[in-house]
């Protein structure tokens, strides 16, 4: 029996994998999942066309504001639930009281309040791997027959290659439209400036299928879309649970790997009986989360009092308004996840991509600038449709040579209890780039028809951006806490990690297919090694 501990996206990719190749599968997860409540809401709306969506359910699932009551770290939530980022495992409270990193226990993981986007990583971005785009390949298509993506092969496949065949196109809005309109008009300057451009690539099921309806661009995506077309491994996880495939043991926390000849004692916990319990396994594949997975890999090693670095994709957000205002926006339909790509490859900037992903207009976006002192203005009909029609946000990642890390080292408290400490490293460097994309655009400006606000950046600490990674990471010749090219550290024998804890390093361009088809990859080869 091959265990995987864990339902987000590393471990339902693993869990795939397996259980295609026929091998018998059990997941151990903590699975916390949404309130009921809300579950009732979802399902009522899901079950009705937007005209009869009453505004009582739909402010349960935008939810207020997105503070949470973490203080003033903003966290995305889900149909208006902090439910992904609540403990289920009380020795990991640590790492949340020491930074602002979030993980998630619950069934689905963070995919539960990911942004959906999907891309590759590039040759150049990933030249410090073990592996190659070309091992990597195959593991994309893999992922993607089972995961929905809308993306294209339009002009950002020219050095990000696409990997669906049949896909399902989400439309951009106008206001979306009309920028892409003039990159195009102006992408020989572009590309001459080492600027390149192209539609989003969301995983979202957009058409819909035979128990879902399609998109009707009602604009609620980054609250939770109401039926459930933005892309969850829960969903998957629940595919392999009907069809028999996996076994599913939920509120079970792992706590310790053991390993053994020709196998692995796992010790968890059954949070429901609150007993201990102990699982023999030929192999573990852990997609815990970077924290989870540090917490298990460290304690089972009883690696206390040892620092380890962890990497992180750090972000930053822009204001950019465009010279052209497009009229109406307000009253569109539209989806509101990241509506266009784009990747400065500038030396001058960075000698990687940096990755910026374009947000148009939406009402998750307005809610949020009437938080702000630009609430006066915006109650004037007039300057609501002169900022609204030309306001995009762009939201920036670099790579993890440019930004920020964080220590992270498990000790023990005062009742002996092994807990784990996360605390975050700025970095000059990380503002430095961030800016320096910022001037970049500026310089654009006529080719871009608009303009950052420059000094209106938000820079984010490390590990705001869920982009992190790089704890444990593959070397052809792993050291004392690196781990091989299937994810195995050394004394932890047939204990696979499958999550970005072992990216040697972690380009701007999205994380989670690569976490996916990295995780695939380890589960095919596993069983032949």
């Amino acid at each position: 029996m091959n265990y995987v501990v864990g339902s987000g996206p590393a471990a339902i990719s693993a869990a795939v994998a397996l259980v295609n190749r026929g091998a018998r599968v059990t997941i151990l997860d903590v699975g916390k999942t949404i309130e009921p409540q809300r579950q009732a809401v979802l399902a009522r709306l899901a079950g009705q066309p937007p005209s009869e969506w009453s505004s009582a359910d739909l402010e349960l699932l935008r939810g207020g504001d997105q503070k949470t009551r973490h203080g003033a770290i903003h966290s995305k939530m889900t149909y208006g639930s902090e439910y992904p980022y609540e403990d289920a495992a009380e020795p990991l409270q640590a790492a949340r009281e020491q930074s602002t990193f979030h993980y998630s226990q619950a069934r689905g993981g963070l995919s539960n309040v990911w942004g959906a986007s999907l891309l590759p990583y590039r040759a150049e971005d990933i030249a410090d791997w073990p592996i190659r785009p070309a091992d990597l390949a195959p593991h994309y298509r893999a992922v993607l027959e089972f995961m929905p993506s809308t993306e294209i092969a339009d002009e950002l496949a020219e050095i990000l290659p696409v990997f669906k065949s049949s896909p399902q196109p989400l439309e951009p809005s106008r206001q979306a439209a009309e920028f892409l309109g003039d990159l195009r008009a102006h992408r020989p300057a572009l590309q001459r400036a080492g600027i390149r451009f192209g539609r989003s690539r969301m995983a979202v099921a957009a058409a819909g299928d035979a128990e879902r309806s399609a998109c009707v661009y009602c604009g609620l995506c980054l609250y939770g879309c109401p039926y459930s077309l933005i892309y969850s491994t829960a969903q998957t996880l629940r595919q392999l649970i009907d069809s028999g495939r996996v076994t599913y043991l939920d509120r079970h926390r792992v706590e310790r790997f053991e390993p053994k000849p020709g196998g692995v004692t796992i010790h968890a916990r059954d949070l429901a009986a609150n007993a201990e319990r102990t699982f023999e396994a030929e192999r573990v594949f852990v997609g815990a989360g970077v924290v989870p997975t540090a917490w298990l890999a460290l304690r089972s090693l009883d690696a206390f009092d040892t620092p380890l670095e962890m990497l992180d994709s750090q972000y930053f957000i822009y204001p950019f308004f465009r010279l052209r205002r497009t009229p109406g926006v307000e009253s569109e339909a539209l989806h509101s996840l990241a509506q266009a790509f784009l990747e400065i490859d500038d030396p001058a900037v960075s000698r990687h991509l940096v990755h910026l992903e374009i947000f148009a207009y939406s009402d998750f976006l307005k809610r949020a600038l009437m938080e702000t002192p630009l609430r006066f203005l915006l109650r004037h009909r007039f300057f609501a449709e002169q900022m609204l029609g030309r306001l995009l946000v762009i939201q920036g990642f670099l790579h993890s040579a440019d930004s920020g890390r964080m220590s992270v080292v498990l000790r023990r408290d005062a009742q002996g209890r092994p807990l784990i400490h996360v605390e975050p490293k700025s970095s000059k460097r990380a503002l430095f780039v961030s800016l320096k994309s910022g001037i970049k655009l500026m310089a654009n400006a006529l080719a871009l028809r608009g303009m950052p606000v420059v000094p209106a950046i938000q820079f984010a600490e490390p590990g705001r951006s869920y982009h992190s990674g790089g704890t444990f990471p593959m070397r052809a010749k792993p050291g004392r806490f690196e781990t091989d090219t299937l994810g195995v550290l050394p004394g932890l024998d047939r204990v696979h990690l499958v999550d970005a804890s072992i990216f040697p390093s972690i380009p701007g361009t999205t994380i989670t297919l690569t976490v996916m088809a990295n995780a695939h990859r380890i589960a095919t080869q596993s069983l032949d090694s």
